[in-house]
């Protein structure tokens, strides 16, 4: 497969950021990681360059059981995390599979409890930890059950 068809950018390049994923690229084993897989390149309006790298067997997999083309399935799973919170949101909000909805206590010494500024959706608690975990989120003490009856 020609190594070109196994690099996708996030979006379209201005000619200098163009210059800086080049040189950035120039710096790697290019050959080696798309030898066995593919390459997603995010390049942030703050000027961060992210690369993220997929295992072949991984695209092929998620192309063929969404029925989409390779860019779309490293797209999926660069976002799978934030694409299974905003179902699992749509899920809790119409009372469909049991989902809860969870916020993370960032802080709890007995007299004063403070949150976190967004919602986590999820079958149960160890469902909730591992979307926590799959978002790089670890600054929490524990879980509230929004909907526990007290």
């Amino acid at each position: 497969m020609n190594l070109r068809k196994k690099i996708f950018v996030n979006r379209e390049l201005s000619d200098a950021e163009m210059m800086f994923v080049k040189r950035t690229l120039k710096e790697i084993d290019l050959e080696g990681y798309l030898k066995h897989s593919f390459m997603y390149i995010c390049v942030y309006e703050s000027g961060v360059l992210e690369i993220s790298t997929v295992k072949d067997v991984y695209i092929e997999l998620v192309s063929k059981e969404l029925n989409v083309n390779n860019k779309m399935a490293m797209q999926y799973l660069k976002h799978k995390a934030e694409i299974e919170q905003s179902l699992n949101k749509i899920l809790y909000w119409n009372n469909i599979n049991g989902i809860k909805k969870y916020v993370p206590v960032i802080i709890d010494n007995g007299t004063n409890v403070e949150y976190a500024d967004f919602n986590v959706y999820a079958e149960g608690i160890p469902e909730a930890v591992k979307a926590l975990s799959d978002m790089y989120y670890d600054d929490y003490t524990y879980l509230e059950d929004v909907d526990e009856e007290l």
